[in-house]
C-alpha cells in the first residue's frame, strides 16, 4: 500500500471547515464526519486503493466517524493553520465538496446510511471498525453518489448568530396586487 495522500485526517477536516467558511456556510461536526468518510471511500475507489488520509472509521447509528476527530471536536474546534495539499488532492477534495456540500445534514446522513457498507457494518448498540478492504469494493464504485438525490438537493445557508447556528434565506417580499393598493 502506498503512503496516504495527506498526513492526517485533521488536515482534511480543516480543509473542509475552511472550504465551508469560504462559502459562508456552517459545517456541522456530524456532516464533517460524513464528508471525511465519503472522501476516503471515493479516493480509494478513484485512485486504485490508495488512502486519502491515515485513519480508521467506526460505524454507529449516526453513520461512520473517525473516533479521534470526534473526540477532538466534541470539545470545540481547536485552532489549526490551514494546510496546502498537492493539486490532485485539492482537486479531489473540491469535487467531494461540490458533490456533497449542497446536502443538508439529514440528506448527507441518508446517503451514508443507504450504502451497502453501512448496512453490513452497523450492529445496533456496537461500534464496529470499518475494514479497509470493505472500503474498496469495486462493485460499489458509482453507487455512492446517488445522483438523483444530489440533483434534488438545495443549499441551505447556515450562519452563526449570538444564539448559535441559524438557517437564513434570501429575502423575498410578498407581492402586492392592484386590489390591495386601491383599498
Amino acid at each position: 500500500m502506498k503512503a496516504p495522500a495527506t498526513n492526517s485526517s485533521l488536515d482534511v477536516a480543516y480543509w473542509f471547515i475552511n472550504r465551508a467558511e469560504q462559502d459562508n456556510a456552517y459545517l456541522e461536526d456530524e456532516k464533517l464526519q460524513h464528508l471525511l468518510f465519503l472522501a476516503q471511500k471515493e479516493y480509494a475507489q478513484t485512485y486504485s486503493d490508495q488512502m486519502l488520509m491515515p485513519c480508521i472509521f467506526l460505524c454507529d447509528e449516526h453513520g461512520f466517524f473517525e473516533p479521534t476527530l470526534k473526540k477532538i471536536f466534541a470539545q470545540g474546534r481547536p485552532f489549526m493553520p490551514s494546510v496546502r495539499f498537492d493539486d490532485r488532492t485539492t482537486f479531489f477534495l473540491e469535487n467531494i465538496w461540490q458533490q456533497y456540500s449542497l446536502l443538508s445534514l439529514s440528506e448527507c446522513k441518508k446517503v451514508v446510511m443507504r450504502l451497502p457498507l453501512y448496512i453490513q457494518c452497523y450492529r445496533q448498540g456496537e461500534h464496529s471498525v470499518v475494514e479497509w478492504n470493505s472500503l474498496i469494493d469495486k462493485s460499489q464504485k458509482n453507487d455512492i453518489l446517488y445522483k438523483s438525490d444530489l440533483k434534488s438537493a438545495f443549499r441551505k445557508k447556515v450562519l452563526i448568530s449570538q444564539n448559535g447556528p441559524v438557517v437564513v434565506s434570501q429575502w423575498r417580499p410578498r407581492k402586492v396586487t392592484n386590489k390591495e393598493l386601491s383599498s
